[in-house]
Order: C-alpha cells, then sequence, then structure tokens
C-alpha cells in the first residue's frame, strides 16, 4: 500500500505543472537564463555520477560560487526543511511567486501592458563573493541572469 502511494506521489511530481505565467511574460526567452538552465541540468547529470561540482558566475562585480536552487513550482513549496526540523524561506522562489501575482494583478488593471525586459533571475545557495579584494559569504544569493558574463564550474568530472 506504501509502495502504490509513493508511486503516485512520484507521478504527480513528475507532472506537475508549471505555474501560470503572466500574460505580459508569455513567448518572451532570454537566451542568456535558457543557457544557465542548461548548465542546472548537467550539473544535475553530474551529480548522478557522484559529482558535486558548484557553479562560478563571472559578474561585472567579481567571482561568485554557490549551488544553483531551482525556482519552487509554488510559493507554498518555497521552503526547504534544515536538519534541525526549521524551515528555511526560499527568497528567490517567493520573490519570483509574489512578482508574477502583482503582474498579474496590474494586468487585470492594464490591459495593454508591455514589459521592458523579462528580468530572469538565478538563484543561488552558500554563496561566496569575491570583488574588491574582498570575500563574503551569503546563505543565499539572487541574481539577474544578464548579470552573468561567464561561467564555469569548480570540478569537472571525467567521465568514464
Amino acid at each position: 500500500m506504501a509502495n502504490e502511494q509513493n508511486e503516485q506521489d512520484q507521478k504527480k511530481g513528475a507532472a506537475a505543472a508549471f505555474p501560470t505565467v503572466p500574460k505580459a511574460m508569455q513567448h518572451r526567452l532570454s537566451m542568456k537564463w535558457l543557457t544557465l538552465e542548461a548548465l542546472s541540468k548537467l550539473i544535475k547529470r553530474f551529480e548522478i555520477q557522484g559529482a558535486k561540482p558548484r557553479v562560478v558566475l563571472l559578474t561585472a562585480f567579481g567571482k561568485l560560487e554557490g549551488t544553483l536552487s531551482e525556482i519552487q513550482p509554488s510559493y507554498a513549496q518555497s521552503y526547504s526543511k534544515e536538519a534541525n526540523g526549521a524551515l528555511r524561506p526560499d527568497v528567490a522562489s517567493m520573490v519570483t511567486h509574489l512578482r508574477s501575482d502583482l503582474l498579474t494583478l496590474l494586468e487585470q488593471e492594464e490591459q495593454d501592458l508591455q514589459l521592458l525586459d523579462t528580468a530572469p533571475i538565478l538563484s543561488l545557495r552558500d554563496v561566496t563573493l569575491q570583488g574588491g579584494g574582498q570575500e563574503q559569504t551569503l546563505p543565499q544569493l539572487t541574481l539577474f541572469a544578464d548579470q552573468v558574463i561567464g561561467f564555469s564550474l569548480t570540478s569537472i568530472p571525467k567521465l568514464h
């Protein structure tokens, strides 16, 4: 019985729909964001084989190193459970969902609303910032994708 429930839960997770995209954001795509999303998928493939590379992003500020984190499917799912049982908010996911909600409200008031940009974002966890001769660590960082100049990984596994 428990196995059947687990299978049903996995199917629901695999078939989960994307959140509703506000009309003004439909049919718009950032190639830089898409490239970084592809990098995220590549990292997941490396992790399956046991590697745990962190992403290195170069920006005008300097170097950022961290773990890419996906935007959660809903605001309600924008929390992760810590080892001690505490809930840790995922700020990037929360802001993304609130931004979409606000945009939907604005579209109801202004039918011909036109976005100036799509402002795709990246979410990083356990981040080290290096710039201007200083280093700082942050638990989370939300970065606009257009600020990325280049990227790499802290390690690239050898595949057999």
